[in-house]
């Protein structure tokens, strides 16, 4: 699943938002699995715990528009009624598709100190418009449904919204994405990797990683940090000086838009690729 921008080729990508006519793209059955149909569309049902490391399933992972259409996927946890698994994941897609219209971030870091400084996310509050995402619900189109027997996994686009831009897939290292060591430079666009420890659902480490991306391009977003606290505890030991100290950032941000994610160390630390538009 590679993510890198055609540097040579790249153009300044925009958000069009045209409400077009397409159409649910048919999912190809993987050996071993059983198809069933479920709201008219087809359902891939593996047996045991999907492993998205490997090529048939890895796919996705990957959010990267194509032919200008974005995608968006949702890992939802298994529920007792598992008919309404897929509801909830077009929601959660809806649910991003709004924020990527706009939001308002106010994201706080605690700036730790011993003899460095090692910046990290400490909260973030994300605002979007509610009602905007029930009203994408009805035009978020499937294109591949597979579910396990931990949950529901939905890759999907969006009815009438345009992508434009360019980016190819490139080789990877050992089946990881290289954008995981080195992140992409896209000229007008900031880019940002979100990196969080497992939680105890998929669909809370996924969305930690997200918002851990979407912090840090707040950072460079907001010209100017709202405020910076000097709550701070302080520990001094011979040379070695420790302290904790807060600075919180908040900012409107419009286009935010994941390309991929993936997770490492058999499956404890989870990552997302996200950009926004530069100007906003």
């Amino acid at each position: 699943m590679k993510l890198i921008f055609n540097s040579l080729t790249i153009v300044i990508i925009l958000f069009s938002f045209q409400f077009s006519s397409c159409r649910s793209i048919p999912i190809k059955p993987i050996e071993d699995t059983q198809i069933i149909e479920l709201n008219k569309s087809k359902t891939v049902v593996v047996d045991g715990v999907i492993d998205f490391t490997l090529p048939e399933y890895k796919f996705l992972w990957d959010t990267a528009p194509v032919n200008g259409k974005l995608l968006f996927s949702s890992f939802v946890p298994r529920m007792a009624y598992r008919d309404e698994e897929l509801s909830k994941a077009i929601t959660e897609c809806a649910r991003q598709v709004s924020i990527l219209y706009n939001s308002k971030v106010d994201a706080k870091f605690a700036v730790k100190s011993n003899n460095r400084d090692l910046g990290y996310l400490e909260e973030i509050n994300i605002q979007y418009d509610k009602a905007l995402a029930k009203d994408f619900e009805s035009k978020i189109i499937v294109r591949s449904h597979y579910m396990d027997n931990e949950g529901t996994y939905v890759l999907a686009e969006i009815d009438g919204i345009k992508f434009k831009g360019n980016f190819v897939d490139n080789p990877t290292s050992e089946g990881e994405p290289d954008w995981l060591y080195n992140v992409p430079v896209v000229p007008g666009y900031l880019v940002s990797i979100g990196s969080v420890q497992r939680s105890r659902y998929k669909i809370d480490s996924i969305r930690l990683a997200d918002e851990q991306a979407m912090a840090n391009l707040a950072k460079q977003v907001s010209v100017v940090v709202k405020a910076k606290r000097a709550d701070r505890d302080s520990e001094i030991s011979g040379s070695a000086f420790k302290e904790t100290n807060y600075e919180v950032t908040s900012t409107f941000m419009r286009g935010f838009y994941v390309l991929g994610r993936w997770s490492t160390d058999n499956g404890n630390t989870y990552h997302s690729l996200a950009v926004c538009p530069a100007s906003q």
